[in-house]
């Protein structure tokens, strides 16, 4: 059974949004629901989600340096990317080392976004006919 502890507290299930546009205002209502802590992050202040996020922060989001520094000031337990302009070898490395769980896992966001690494997958690793 997951436990969700209470926002704004030691015990509180913190989740950071990597994107703070309206989809992520809409996960961020969603999650404040269920009792989360929920941090947006995006590149401009005010963006939506920062509207109705317990915190938020203003990052480059292709930055890798300035991504590792708040996922280690927060301390998030999951990460959920809005966005693909993400530091993508950053949020991987974030994941494998264990410092949040990354949903979808990094490596589901980067074969989203190359349509030769789905083909294979899909073809080499699950054996699905496809199209050559």
């Amino acid at each position: 059974m997951v436990r969700l502890g209470t926002p704004l507290t030691p015990s509180a299930t913190r989740v950071m949004l990597l994107g703070a546009g309206e989809l992520g205002k809409e996960v961020a209502i969603e999650l404040q629901r269920l009792g989360c802590e929920v941090i947006a992050v995006d590149r401009y202040a005010h963006a939506p989600a920062m509207q109705v996020a317990h915190r938020s922060h203003v990052i480059a989001m292709t930055d890798a340096a300035a991504l590792r520094q708040v996922v280690e000031a927060e301390r998030p337990h999951l990460i959920v990317p809005e966005i693909e302009a993400i530091a993508t070898d950053a949020r991987a490395q974030i994941e494998a080392e264990g410092l949040a769980t990354v949903i979808p896992t990094a490596r589901a966001a980067q074969l989203t976004m190359n349509r030769e690494g789905i083909r294979r997958l899909a073809a080499e690793e699950l054996g699905l006919p496809t199209s050559p």
